[in-house]
């Protein structure tokens, strides 16, 4: 069996999907932020890389989907070492999530967190069929409970609600908002 090799424009321009293309892709962004080229952004990473490599002091913390489509840091326009981020599918509170969160609030000095959630989750979505994980599934269920109603933007909202309430007594303002990608709104909910 060989071993196929591609370059970078061929993994690109045919869309190759295999682990060395998407490797050589993550490696050469880096490789190039490292280096300080790519253009102006890459030379500002690098600037807060070096500027944040003893310490961070992150401004607030934030609890946010693993979805893909959904960076809190671009979609802020906020730097490396600005925010602490959780990211867990369906943005749920479970005891690894709330004990990493009040790391930031006990070791950081975080004084703030926003929970995000978002329009069409697929936690939120596989939860509504009964086939997301279970801790996963706990949180939906009851925020299907709550919404009172089967639709999934109900049903996302009351589950930002929820973990927002998990976190109540972690020692911070909590806030929940919802980010629409459609209409690209981010809207306070809690």
């Amino acid at each position: 069996m060989g071993i196929a090799v591609f370059g970078l424009a061929e993994c690109r321009t045919v869309n190759i999907k295999t682990h060395a293309c998407l490797i050589y892709v993550c490696l050469e962004g880096f490789a190039k932020v490292r280096a300080g080229v790519g253009g102006l952004f890459a030379a500002e990473i690098l600037r807060q890389i070096k500027e944040t490599a003893k310490a961070q002091r992150p401004r607030c913390a934030v609890l946010t989907c693993s979805d893909s489509r959904l960076s809190p840091e671009l979609l802020t326009l906020s730097g490396i070492g600005e925010m602490f981020v959780v990211r867990v599918a369906g943005n749920v509170v479970d005891e690894l999530v709330y004990h990493s969160l009040k790391f930031a609030v006990e070791k950081l000095g975080v004084d703030t967190i926003y929970v995000i959630g978002h329009r069409r989750c697929g936690a939120v979505a596989l939860g509504m069929e009964g086939a997301a994980p279970p801790p996963i599934q706990k949180q939906i269920d009851e925020a299907v409970k709550r919404a009172g109603r089967r639709e999934p933007e109900a049903v996302e909202v009351e589950n930002v609600k929820l973990s927002c309430e998990r976190l109540r007594d972690i020692g911070a303002r909590v806030e929940g908002y919802y980010y629409d990608m459609d209409a690209v709104e981010l809207r306070k909910v809690c």
